[in-house]
């Protein structure tokens, strides 16, 4: 049962056939699913990568999926306005979220036991792994 769930909730932003870049953020209640399928992925892998540096995995999950909700609307949407170029504004997202990862990485309540510290370079490049997988997959279900 819980592989047609997962199925489910992967599969169903691809019929809506909307594209988060384009179309006004609150047009369209198929470009908020999406948008919201796409941060909850984004969220969810960056989760699981900062599982192996020893970081918890429900307070990670949840600081990620709100920060990069607040990021999408407060940050990348109006860079990408204002440049009109999407390799800056995912250049500036990437370069946010490394940060959001590295600041969250300080807390105590997102640390187990043994966590003994973030690299700058790990954030990063869960930073990458989370945006790219993000923008791979929306490009996938749009075209």
């Amino acid at each position: 049962m819980k592989k047609w769930i997962v199925l489910i909730v992967l599969l169903f932003p691809a019929t809506l056939l909307a594209n988060p870049v384009v179309f006004d953020p609150f047009s369209s209640i198929r470009l908020v699913l999406i948008i919201g399928s796409l941060l909850w992925l984004e969220a969810a892998v960056i989760t699981i990568i900062l599982c192996f540096c020893r970081m918890e995995i429900v307070p990670s999950f949840i600081a990620m999926f709100a920060g990069n909700l607040a990021i999408y609307f407060a940050i990348f949407l109006p860079v990408l306005s204002a440049v009109n170029n999407l390799l800056i504004a995912e250049a500036t997202i990437v370069t946010i979220d490394g940060a959001f990862i590295k600041i969250i990485s300080t807390f105590d309540s997102f640390q187990m036991e043994d966590f003994k510290g973030l690299k700058w370079r790990t954030a990063f490049i869960c930073a990458i792994v989370g945006n790219a997988l993000s923008y791979y997959v929306g490009a996938v279900i749009i075209g």
